[in-house]
This record gives C-alpha cells, sequence and structure tokens, in this order.
C-alpha cells in the first residue's frame, strides 16, 4: 500500500521495507492458493500473518508524511501538499480499477458492481475491506484519512506539533481501549463507536510520525545500531507473538495497534537505525519497494485471473500445479514491476 512517491534522498531501508510490505500482503493472499498444492499448504502456518505487512505500511506512511508536511506546509501552504497527496493515491488507484472494469467487461465478460459501490469505491469513500471494489482499497481511504491529521498539525507552530501527536495518540489510545473495557462483545462484533473516526491503526501511523521527528532530530537510538536493533526485532518478535493469540488482534483495531502495529513500528525503527550504517539492503528489494504500490493494489486481481488461467489450461496434476504456483508470486511480481514502470511512473511525473 505504499503510496508515498519514491524517496529521493538516500533512505534505501526504507524502500527496501515498503518492498518486505507489499510482499508480505501477497504471500498473505497466496495462502488460499498455495493451499491446493499439499507441499505449499504447509507455508500457511507462516504467511497468515501476513496482512501485518499493512501495519509496516501505515508506519512508514506516518514517517515519510510527516517529514513532507512539515518541509511543504510552511513554505506552500496546506492545500499543495493535501493536492499532492491526494493525487499520488487517486492516480495510481484509477488505473488498476480502469483496468479491473475493463477485465472483468471484456474478459470475463461479467457484471460490475451496483452503481453506489462503483462510485463509493471510486471515491475512496469505504473503510471497510468487504465493502470495496477493489478489497485491498480499505487502506487507502484510511491513509487520506490520516492525511488530514497530519496537515492540520503541520499547521501549528512548529513547538506544539508533537503535543499534538501525542495527545491524540493518548485520546485514540483511551477511546479504544476505554470501549473495549465498557463492551468488549460490541467492540468484538464491529459496533465500536466512531470505530473509523477514532481507530486504533491511526496510532501505528502517528507513531511512524514521531519517529520522523526523532530521525530528523539525529536522536541517539538511531545511532546506537548494536542495542537499537536487538531490542526492536525482540518487540517484532513480541507483536506478532501476542497477535498471534487471539484472531480479534486482527479485527479490534485498538488490539492490532498493540501487537502487529508495535511489529511495524519496530520494523521502522530497525530500518532507519541501519539508515545510519554503511550497509546496504539488497537492490532488488528496493525496486520492488519502488513499485509496492502497484504490487499492492494489482496482487488481488492477478490472483483472480490466475485461477482462471489454471483452469483453462486444465493444470490438474501435482508437479504442473506445484510448478504453477510456485511461479506465481515471481509473475505478479514482474507484472508489477511493468505496470509501476510503464503505467504508475508516467503518470505521476507528468502530475506531480
Amino acid at each position: 500500500m505504499s503510496t508515498d512517491t519514491p524517496v529521493k534522498t538516500d533512505l534505501h531501508w526504507i524502500q527496501a521495507l515498503r518492498g518486505i510490505a507489499a510482499l508480505m500482503v501477497l504471500f498473505f493472499h497466496m495462502h488460499p492458493h498455495w493451499d491446493l498444492v499439499p507441499l505449499l499448504s504447509y507455508t500457511g502456518a507462516l504467511t497468515r500473518w501476513g496482512f501485518s505487512g499493512v501495519d509496516i505500511f501505515f508506519a512508514l506512511s506516518g514517517f515519510v508524511v510527516y517529514r513532507s508536511a512539515q518541509r511543504s506546509i510552511p513554505v506552500r501552504g496546506i492545500w499543495p501538499f493535501v493536492k499532492k497527496r491526494l493525487l499520488r493515491i487517486y492516480l495510481g488507484y484509477w488505473p488498476v480499477l480502469l483496468l479491473i472494469a475493463l477485465t472483468t467487461v471484456f474478459v470475463y465478460q461479467g457484471s460490475l458492481p451496483p452503481l453506489r459501490k462503483m462510485v463509493f469505491s471510486t471515491l475512496l469513500l469505504y473503510p471497510n475491506i468487504w465493502d470495496n471494489w477493489l478489497p485491498p482499497a480499505w487502506s487507502l481511504t484510511m491513509e487520506i484519512y490520516f492525511y488530514m491529521w497530519i496537515a492540520l498539525i503541520a499547521l501549528l507552530p512548529q513547538r506544539h506539533q508533537i503535543k499534538a501527536i501525542v495527545g491524540l495518540m493518548v485520546l485514540i489510545g483511551a477511546w479504544g481501549v476505554g470501549w473495549l473495557i465498557a463492551d468488549k462483545p460490541g467492540v468484538f462484533s464491529g459496533q465500536q463507536p466512531l470505530r473509523y473516526w477514532l481507530t486504533g491503526l491511526g496510532l501505528e501511523f502517528l507513531a511512524g510520525a514521531l519517529m520522523a521527528h526523532v530521525y530528523e532530530r539525529k536522536g541517539a537510538m538511531f545511532q546506537s545500531v548494536g542495542v537499537t536493533v536487538p531490542v526492536s526485532i525482540l518487540l517484532m518478535a513480541a507483536g506478532v507473538g501476542i497477535g498471534m493469540t487471539s484472531p480479534y488482534f486482527d479485527r479490534v483495531e485498538i488490539m492490532r495497534a498493540a501487537s502487529f502495529g508495535v511489529m511495524g513500528i519496530s520494523a521502522l525503527v530497525v530500518g532507519l537505525t541501519l539508515e545510519r550504517t554503511r550497509h546496504k539492503p539488497p537492490a532488488w528489494l528496493v525496486v520492488v519497494g519502488n513499485a509496492s504500490y502497484s504490487l499492492y493494489l494489482l496482487h488481488t486481481f492477478l490472483l483472480d485471473a490466475s485461477g482462471k488461467i489454471r483452469g483453462y489450461l486444465g493444470l490438474t496434476s501435482h508437479t504442473a500445479l506445484l510448478c504453477f504456483m510456485l511461479a506465481l508470486p515471481v509473475m505478479i511480481v514482474l507484472l508489477s514491476l511493468l505496470w509501476y514502470r510503464w503505467v504508475e511512473k508516467p503518470i505521476m511525473k507528468a502530475a506531480l
């Protein structure tokens, strides 16, 4: 879900982290496909937690967007910043949605969703995954919402911005925990008041913004590689470990932020700490990170198409199915790289 323009500085580890997050989400959705092959079905114990790549994306977005807001809003005002962020999301999203619509009508000869769903999905007005025409688009709706938070915070005097971020995090945390205590059955069934307006997922985004503040001021935590990296890895393991204990850590936002969100923020800290070293990430991972938005948007569509291709080819033998499934994620990544190079990147270059 990386909607941010590839970093122009030397933050190669941040780009690599985007690539990792996108691959995590891809393999999460690969799970039901690989279950068709007994040998690959064992990977489900690991890939089923790949959805937490979205939590890494939220932390990364908070970091990048707050840095961008601090640099652009005081100089150019709020509207150019908001305009750029919205164009970055919609101009990457709409071509993919158009591809899906054309394929549905002219290739699959199927019907389009109801008009309301098409309009709301096109405008990214659905924060619920099940309401969207393209399921991963729910996170883009949340991103737009979070961008508005940052834009308003960046209008404040510099000395008050971090106070505002921390205050908002306290409010969100207290609201989520308070309702979890007061009405656990209601929260577990998705009935929490202001569930999306005060979503616990915002804690991940705001924590990323705090990391941007610390990183820009060359905080000591990013200088102590031997301490920060091992501690962060332990926190990542603890966050995932806690999240694996109950399915509610996935569907209840405040619980997700306290588990998989901790993992996402800790991963961001590891990446930023490594930026202060001479070590470089694998070049191919940085390339995937550059195309992570295309990969995030296209992968569910391509997985659905793969099922139709598999049926058309009549792949039933164990060997043929195994080869097809092993090649599938590679092909999806390659197609996403091509889409990024020939569609997303030219559009963004022309618009931004």
